[in-house]
């Protein structure tokens, strides 16, 4: 998932981190669109007709769906003609690792006409449209593998996945899970610290995936309501949701919102979480404060 993987658990059975790993692992497999062999490479060539996929990809179509609908838009997994567009097509781990696309797919759009069959276990998505699995694949992988580390035994677990985490169960502090927040830029230390019973948290950003093409410094963050690279005044988001894929999606989601309508877009949707705007200023929702076991700098 080219980037840094840890897992905690509490007393969990021998063998139970491996296995976590593994289980990671064979995600990324299924699910990187810079592996020409994942399942959503294989949907995203196969435009317009069936492609058999695994239980975990039509999980991960339909929770993408289920995101789109939550997120009003805000969240689109079919940007990924404008991430490749805008000089992301190439792995930042693996320079050999690229994204396919057909050479008809267009601008984000047309998720209502994708099918997705649970029983025959086949995604189907209209002639134009292709997947990114993006950000929300790290938190639904977490989600996931949190999950079944409680099914094999472990009191609880949590699963970072690039710094976005999912948590169940016992933790191994009185408070609570303790996450560390950081400055928008990570050079300048901890924000502040929360605890968290459990569910999931995540951070998205415009500063932490950058890249240069054509002389010109682009970030990750594509607004679907243009196609283009947004042009948000925040920095970054941190966003406490009840699972990690919906943390991770209602991150972008606010963060495309900016800074005016930041907070009340994360209370509207009854969430906790904080923003950091281009200014440095740190908005907050209410409720963080009794989360939040440091006061924010």
């Amino acid at each position: 998932m080219a980037c840094e993987l840890h897992v905690m658990t509490v007393d969990a059975p021998e063998g139970a981190v491996p296995t976590a790993i593994a289980d990671l692992e064979r995600l990324e497999r299924l699910w990187s669109r810079f592996l020409p062999d994942s399942d959503v490479s294989r949907v995203n060539l196969s435009a317009g007709f069936p492609t058999a996929v695994s239980t975990e990809t039509v999980t991960l179509v339909q929770t993408m769906l289920e995101a789109y609908r939550l997120t009003e838009g805000r969240y689109d997994p079919t940007i990924l003609r404008a991430l490749v567009a805008h000089g992301y097509g190439t792995s930042r781990v693996d320079a050999t690792r690229q994204t396919s696309l057909l050479p008809e797919v267009a601008q984000p759009g047309m998720l209502a006409d994708m099918v997705v069959d649970p029983l025959g276990e086949t995604v189907t998505l209209p002639a134009g449209l292709a997947l990114d699995p993006g950000g929300i694949g790290k938190g639904l992988a977490a989600d996931l593998v949190v999950a079944a580390l409680l099914e094999r035994g472990a009191a609880g677990a949590m699963v970072s996945i690039g710094g976005d985490l999912a948590m169940a169960g016992e933790s191994p502090q009185q408070e609570g899970w303790v996450v560390e927040v950081e400055h928008a830029d990570p050079a300048d230390g901890v924000l502040c610290r929360l605890a968290v019973s459990g569910g999931g948290v995540a951070t998205s950003s415009t500063v932490s995936r950058r890249w240069v093409a054509d002389g010109v410094v682009y970030h990750h963050l594509i607004d679907p309501r243009t196609g283009g690279q947004s042009d948000t005044d925040l920095l970054a988001v941190t966003v406490i949701g009840r699972s990690g894929w919906s943390a991770e999606v209602h991150a972008t989601a606010c963060l495309l919102s900016g800074s005016s309508d930041a907070v009340a877009y994360l209370e509207v949707h009854g969430l906790s979480g904080l923003a950091i705007a281009g200014t440095g200023q740190v908005l907050m929702t209410h409720d963080l404060v009794g989360l939040n076991l440091e006061g924010s700098s």
